[in-house]
C-alpha cells in the first residue's frame, strides 16, 4: 500500500522548493497557492495516486510555471513517496500535459476564429439590411415623386380643360353682344335710308306742284302776284324742310358715328378685358403651382426625416442590444466571481493549519 502523508509535510516541500534562493518567483507562488486551496478542498488520501492528479491539474492552470520548476516540485513530493518508477512516470505526466496545453491552445485559437467569423457575418447582415433598407427608402421616394407629377399634370390638364371652356363661353358670348350690336346698327341705318327715302319723295313732290304753281302762273296772269307770293311761300317751306332734313341727316349721321365709335370701344374693351382676364387666371395658376410645389417638397422633407428617425430608431435599438448583452455579461462575470470569493472566504474559515508563504520583501 502507498505512503499516506499529511497536508503540511507536502505543502512545506513545496514551500522549502520555492523560497530556497531567499526570493519567490510569481509562478512558483501562484502554483503554491492552487495547490494549497485544491489539497484544502481534498477529501481523499494524500498518497501518490491521489496527490498526482492534483499537481497535474494545478500545473495546467499556472502555466507559466516552467517545466524544470515543475519537475523539481513534482519530483520532491514522489520522493517523499519513495516510487521508484519516477522518471517513466514523469515523462508520462509530461506528455500528457502537452497534449493538454496544445488542446487548450486549439480550443482558444478555434473559439477566437469563431468570434471573428460571428463578427463579420453580423457585420455583413447589417450592412444587408442598412441597403435593403436604402434601396426601399429610394424605390418609394421615386414612386412618391412619380405620384406627385401625375397629380400636378392631372391638375394643370383639368385646368388648362376649364380656362379653355371658360374662355370658349366668354368668346361665345361677346360674339353674341357684338352680333347684337351690328343687329342694332343695321336697323338704325335701314330707319335712317327709310327717313331719307321719305324725305326724297318730299322733295319730288313739292318739285311736281312747284310745276304746276309755274303752269297755273302762266295760265292765270292775274294771280302772278299771289302765285309768287305762293312760290315764295313754299320756298322757303321747302328750305325750311330741306334744312331740317339736313339736320335730320346729321342727327342720323352723329348718332352713326356715336354708335360705331361706341362698338369699336365695347369690342377694344372686351379685348383688353379677356388679355388682363387671362393674364390675372394665368399669375393664379402659376401661384397655385408654385404652392403645391412648396407643399411637395414640404412633405418630401417630412417623409425623409420620418425616414431618418426610423433609421436611428434601428440604429439605438440595436446599440441598446449591445449595450444590454454587455451588461448582462458583465452581471454573469460578477456573480462568478462573487461566488468564487464566497467559496474561497469558506474555504479560508473551514481551513487546517497550513504553513503560508512569507511576504514578498522576505
Amino acid at each position: 500500500m502507498s505512503e499516506v502523508l499529511k497536508l503540511t509535510e507536502i505543502l512545506t516541500e513545496v514551500q522549502n522548493f520555492i523560497t530556497k534562493d531567499g526570493q519567490i518567483v510569481p509562478a512558483q507562488r501562484n502554483f503554491y497557492q492552487n495547490l494549497r486551496d485544491k489539497m484544502n478542498n481534498h477529501t481523499g488520501l494524500f498518497n501518490e495516486v491521489e496527490i498526482g492528479p492534483l499537481l497535474l491539474e494545478t500545473r495546467l492552470e499556472v502555466l507559466e510555471l516552467t517545466d524544470e520548476d515543475y519537475t523539481a516540485i513534482y519530483n520532491i513530493i514522489m520522493d517523499r513517496f519513495g516510487l521508484s518508477k519516477r522518471l517513466e512516470e514523469e515523462d508520462q505526466l509530461r506528455q500528457e500535459l502537452e497534449i493538454k496545453v496544445k488542446l487548450r491552445k486549439e480550443a482558444e485559437q478555434k473559439a477566437k476564429a469563431e468570434a471573428i467569423t460571428k463578427e463579420k457575418l453580423e457585420a455583413e447582415a447589417k450592412a444587408k439590411a442598412e441597403a435593403e433598407l436604402k434601396a426601399q427608402i429610394e424605390i418609394e421616394e421615386r414612386l412618391m415623386a412619380e405620384a406627385q407629377e401625375r397629380i400636378l399634370a392631372e391638375e394643370n390638364a383639368r385646368k388648362e380643360a376649364e380656362e379653355k371652356i371658360r374662355m370658349e363661353e366668354e368668346a361665345r358670348a361677346r360674339a353674341e353682344e357684338i352680333a347684337k350690336l351690328e343687329e342694332e346698327t343695321r336697323l338704325k341705318a335701314a330707319e335712317n335710308a327709310r327717313l331719307m327715302e321719305e324725305s326724297r319723295l318730299r322733295a319730288e313732290e313739292e318739285a311736281r306742284m312747284k310745276a304746276e304753281i309755274q303752269a297755273s302762273m302762266k295760265a292765270e296772269q292775274e294771280a302772278k302776284i299771289k302765285a309768287e307770293e305762293e312760290a315764295r311761300i313754299k320756298a322757303e317751306e321747302a328750305a325750311r324742310i330741306k334744312e331740317i332734313q339736313d339736320k335730320i341727316k346729321a342727327e342720323e349721321d352723329e348718332k352713326l358715328r356715336i354708335a360705331t365709335e361706341a362698338h369699336q370701344k365695347m369690342v377694344e374693351e372686351a379685348i383688353r378685358i379677356t388679355n388682363e382676364e387671362r393674364l390675372a387666371e394665368q399669375a393664379k395658376i402659376d401661384a397655385e403651382v408654385d404652392e403645391a410645389r412648396k407643399i411637395a417638397e414640404q412633405e418630401r422633407l417630412a417623409e425623409q426625416a420620418k425616414i431618418d428617425a426610423e433609421i436611428e430608431k434601428v440604429r439605438m435599438m440595436s446599440e441598446r442590444e449591445a449595450a444590454q448583452k454587455l451588461a448582462e455579461k458583465n452581471a454573469k462575470l460578477a456573480e462568478e466571481e462573487a461566488a468564487m470569493a464566497a467559496k474561497e472566504a469558506e474555504a479560508e474559515a473551514n481551513s487546517k493549519e497550513i504553513p503560508d508563504l512569507p511576504p514578498f520583501n522576505e
